[in-house]
């Protein structure tokens, strides 16, 4: 026996041997061993592999990097225990942050993935196609009535006769609709006209009813939260997405043989070679002219039909005949257009819309039920199941309950729901409810009556709904899902590693955020007194001959009074500069100079109290607009304006100087801020016997 012993100690001996002789100890914090397969892990995920995509990267600087990540995760581990020590794992504020963070990661995993990846791929064949549509709505009340339902229904297929078979224009019915709806709307052309969208642009069933029309077809009645809608396909357009950088140059006309020789000898000179932003000059259309005609990145809803034609089948750098519009005449150059991403880099994004999109709704409702099946959730009102009853007791003995399979009702809730709930007003003791009878059993909780109320009493609103047993029972369904998700929801640390990592990682990053928030970056702005004392220290030590120091510094500034006359016929520019030049001069104030002026205007002709504007700036020389380079020394200076004019008196001109601790302030509290955090690393070593084995870090390899 004790033989025995002793062999399975050698051999735990040799075990423990080899392992630390495979996977030495790299840090110590605090008796906790990181080993070099953890510390690996995190040196790869965060730095490693960045640099080892980089080509060029030398064995000296991979050696630093290791070197310099290794006193970082020390010094990370070293905070964490001071978090954890402190109570900063248990703070309201993180869990609230950590909650909403994880209801985000979760969303993706609870939902049927076989719907999800059918509606991933509906979205992004989709995207790749842009629609313009016309609608004409009739409004009707999600929770509408059956009779007011079918009233809507006949009104919209009435008028959709008049626009397919009897052949009335779409914009005009639609035009006559809304005005009776609102008789105060603006009369427009092309009355319901939307534009061009795509994808999640609009409500998933007027997409989906958009999508299947051709160009030209009306729609059948489509039915979303806001009512019945007739839909007109206008146009579609292949291949275009996202933004769009382009040029163009326009020739205001209202008639096609008007300017036609124009845009024809703009275009000649195009194809001769002559630049597209040297001939944007002579563009219509004056804020882009001088700047070569460009329009930056517009969305399809921003941009004419006639441009979307033009640059649907163009390449970068290509630009088009010229053609008309109601405008006039155009030629469009394209710049730059964005492309389609593959969908697996849109994956992230589509999911995040679903969520807020009718779409996601089919996928919930899919993986609740699933859950029911994967984790034995009941629904009694249709299973079911031991139910505990009361029963006569014989003479002489207690009562007993005995366990009875029967199915629940919802007549009991139903019962107990006021007609308030359709206001949105009901409110309850929880006493009402005394039935215990289990609705719902999920392996967790037994959820009543009175659970369902609850979830009732939060979710309702005003509502136009018939009878009180649909609503209930319609909020009993959503009750169900909502349940069975939570639960799915509850185990999901249990059953995916890769999630509970994610969350364990962003809870560990947000402690630590929260830490160094409250004893380092808040702690530095809390404590003037020591701000002060570093200020008064570190700013003797500022100089202008360093030029890492220039940000300390002030550049030269001028000290400027600047008088704006809003009509030059009022007082001639030369006039006005002698006037101020004098005043300046003999050092008047703004307001002198001001009033000066006033004395040489015809005050009848032009009364405006606007006429003559003053300001008294201090600029620095690198930040300001309002001197030209020839203008930075004293005297005063004329300066064309729109509507008139302004004289700009240079009153002085100041020598680079420090500055002071409020215009420096950001710069010397980071300073402050890093001394703190120097301070509080080395107490951390101290304080938790922080470790780094640098012989055996030198032997790693990557």
């Amino acid at each position: 026996m004790k033989r025995a012993f002793l062999i399975l100690t050698v051999a735990a001996l040799s075990c423990t041997a080899l392992m630390a002789q495979n996977d030495p100890i790299v840090i110590e914090v605090d008796g906790q061993k990181i080993r070099q397969s953890e510390f690996m892990q995190e040196f790869n995920n965060n730095v490693g592999n960045q640099l080892a995509a980089k080509k060029g990267v030398t064995e000296t600087e991979k050696r630093v990097a290791l070197e310099e990540y290794a006193e970082l995760y020390a010094l990370f581990r070293a905070k964490e225990r001071d978090a954890i020590a402190r109570g900063f794992d248990t703070t309201a504020r993180l869990k609230k942050e950590l909650n909403q963070y994880r209801k985000e990661l979760a969303a993706p995993y609870l939902t049927d993935s076989t719907v999800m990846d059918r509606l991933l791929a509906e979205a992004y064949e989709r995207n790749h196609t842009s629609l313009r549509a016309a609608h004409l709505l009739i409004p009707v009340e999600k929770d509408a009535s059956p009779a007011d339902t079918l009233r809507a229904y006949n009104y919209i297929m009435a008028l959709r006769k008049r626009i397919v078979e009897d052949g009335e224009d779409f914009h005009a019915v639609t035009s006559e609709i809304l005005h009776r709806f609102n008789p105060q709307a603006p009369s427009r052309p092309n009355e319901g006209d939307l534009g061009y969208f795509s994808v999640f642009n609009m409500v998933y069933p007027f997409e989906n009813a958009a999508y299947a029309l051709k160009v030209g077809e009306v729609s059948m009645p489509v039915r979303t939260q806001y009512g019945y809608h007739l839909i007109k396909l206008l146009d579609r357009v292949e291949g275009l997405y996202g933004e769009v950088t382009m040029a163009h140059i326009w020739l205001h006309s209202k008639d096609s043989s008007d300017r036609a020789l124009d845009i024809n000898k703009i275009y000649q000179q195009l194809k001769n070679g002559v630049s597209f932003e040297r001939l944007a000059r002579q563009s219509d259309d004056r804020t882009t002219a001088d700047e070569g005609g460009v329009l930056a990145n517009a969305t399809l809803s921003q941009l004419p039909p006639e441009y979307i034609h033009a640059i649907a089948n163009m390449n970068e750098g290509e630009f088009s005949e010229p053609f008309f519009t109601q405008y006039g005449w155009h030629i469009v150059k394209l710049i730059k257009r964005d492309t389609l991403p593959p969908l697996e880099s849109l994956k992230g994004y589509y999911k995040q819309k679903m969520t807020r999109d009718q779409r996601g709704t089919a996928s919930r409702t899919t993986f609740a039920a699933d859950c029911r099946k994967k984790y034995g959730i009941v629904d009694c009102t249709v299973t079911p199941v031991a139910q505990p009853k009361a029963v006569k007791a014989k003479k002489g003995k207690k009562k007993t309950a005995e366990p009875v399979k029967m199915m629940a009702s919802l007549d009991y809730l139903i019962a107990h729901v006021s007609d308030s709930v359709i206001t949105g007003q009901w409110r309850f003791k929880d006493s009402v409810f005394k039935d215990t009878t289990a609705l719902v059993i999920t392996p967790a909780k037994r959820y009543t009556a009175l659970d369902v109320a609850k979830y009732i009493k939060r979710k309702q609103e005003r509502t136009n709904v018939v009878t009180i047993d649909y609503y209930v029972r319609n909020k009993y369904a959503e009750f169900l899902d909502s349940v069975s998700i939570d639960y799915a929801d509850s185990q999901l640390e249990n059953e995916n590693a890769e999630f509970a990592e994610l969350v364990n990682e962003y809870r560990r990053g947000l402690m630590i955020f929260n830490y160094n928030d409250r004893m380092i970056w808040s702690a530095a702005v809390i404590d003037t007194a020591g701000f002060f004392k570093y200020y008064d220290r570190e700013s003797r030590t500022k100089s202008l001959n360093n030029p890492d120091d220039s940000i300390y510094f002030f550049h030269p500034r001028a000290r400027v009074t600047t008088l704006t006359v809003n009509n030059s016929d009022a007082l001639a520019p030369e006039k006005a500069q002698q006037l101020v030049e004098k005043a300046r001069l003999k050092s008047k104030g703004s307001s002198d100079m001001k009033e000066m002026l006033l004395k040489k205007i015809n005050r009848k002709k032009y009364p405006a109290d606007d006429l003559v504007e003053v300001s008294v700036d201090l600029v620095e020389q690198t930040r300001q607009k309002l001197l030209q380079a020839d203008q930075w020394k004293e005297g005063t200076y004329i300066q064309p304006q729109p509507r008139g004019y302004r004289i700009v008196a240079v009153e002085e001109i100041l020598p680079r100087s420090l500055k002071d601790i409020r215009s420096a302030k950001g710069y010397y509290l980071n300073g402050y801020q890093n001394e703190l955090e120097k301070r509080l690393n080395e107490q951390l070593k101290e304080k938790y016997n922080v470790k780094i084995h640098r012989d055996v870090l030198r032997t790693i390899n990557y």
